[in-house]
């Protein structure tokens, strides 16, 4: 998900009570719920290396043991050095480890839920899991944490139960709409395969939309070519056949592509990945995307995400 989403998720767990425990439990848990972010700082290479490392070691099970323990010690060292005539709570680290480690985690189980994927077994397994089930910025998980934390600072807590607390409502309205995403999905692939039982794909993919929850965008995998179609679900599941359709490509192009370290990087990542060729005197240009996110390669789209672009010499 994106950092908005985990910012919210974090700073809504603080305001359950949890933040109230210790000095800096808030920004402790704000901080957590961001931490394995921290391979962000890939992309500024320019160039496949994000898709080789991204979501993967700082995301994965290791990563949940170890980033909570470092966030932990760090907020103690700052605790130490801050000014010790403030009044105040003072930092227990056994509340700030346990901060930390709900943080973390709540990261990882988030960014599983997209269709970029997830690599939990990371370093010993470099799998991808693919969760399919919210759009990586999601309104309505906004509108919900936010509204829970406006209204948590106007409200008295001390005079609420903790299940009563705006940020336990939210946080319980966002369990619940993930799991209504999560049935849609599976409702979206069930009506595409049963409207393709003709012409079954080898592997299809149920995306979630940017702005309408009852929606699934479908990619199916064909073999040497990719095709696409929609699920609405209003005012009952419909699958509709879009007119598109993309070759893969020549497999040859791809394990030439799987000898160039970038290459190898993208294809791994890559989900429905395919390739266009363009000759161009002793050298040929091969374009690679992933349909999951470029159905046209264009030359605005040269360095967007999801494409690559590499020359083989004859």
């Amino acid at each position: 998900m994106d950092p908005i989403c985990h910012t919210l998720v974090g700073a809504s767990l603080g305001a359950t009570g949890l933040e109230e425990r210790t000095r800096y439990g808030r920004v402790t848990l704000i901080i957590a719920a961001n931490l394995p972010d921290i391979d962000f700082v890939l992309y500024f290479w320019g160039d496949a290396r994000s898709y080789a490392f991204r979501r993967g070691i700082t995301h994965g099970i290791p990563a949940l043991i170890v980033l909570p323990v470092m966030l932990a010690l760090a907020m103690m060292i700052l605790s130490r050095i801050s000014s010790t005539s403030r009044v105040g709570r003072e930092a227990s680290f056994r509340w700030l480890l346990l901060l930390s480690a709900i943080g973390v985690a709540s990261h990882p189980a988030l960014d599983w839920l997209n269709n970029y994927g997830m690599r939990w077994l990371m370093p010993m397994v470099d799998k991808w899991f693919y969760g399919d089930t919210l759009f990586i910025a999601d309104w309505v998980v906004w509108l919900a944490l936010l509204a829970g934390l406006v209204a948590a600072y106007r409200i008295d807590g001390d005079l609420l139960r903790w299940f009563q607390k705006p940020a336990c409502i939210s946080l319980a309205f966002v369990v619940t709409y993930i799991s209504m995403s999560f049935a849609i999905t599976q409702v979206a692939e069930q009506v595409t395969r049963e409207r393709s039982s003709d012409d079954p794909p080898l592997r299809l993919m149920a995306s979630p939309v940017p702005l309408n929850p009852f929606e699934r965008e479908i990619v199916l995998d064909y073999g040497t070519e990719y095709r696409f179609g929609t699920v609405k679900f209003s005012p009952r599941p419909q699958f509709e056949w879009d007119e598109a359709r993309i070759l893969k490509g020549d497999p040859i192009v791809f394990e030439r592509a799987r000898q160039v370290r970038e290459g190898r990087w993208f294809l791994h990542w890559a989900r429905f990945p395919y390739s266009v060729i363009e000759e161009s005197g002793d050298k040929t240009r091969v374009r690679f995307a992933d349909a999951r996110y470029v159905r046209e390669i264009d030359e605005p789209r040269l360095r967007s995400f999801g494409v690559i672009t590499l020359e083989f010499s004859e």
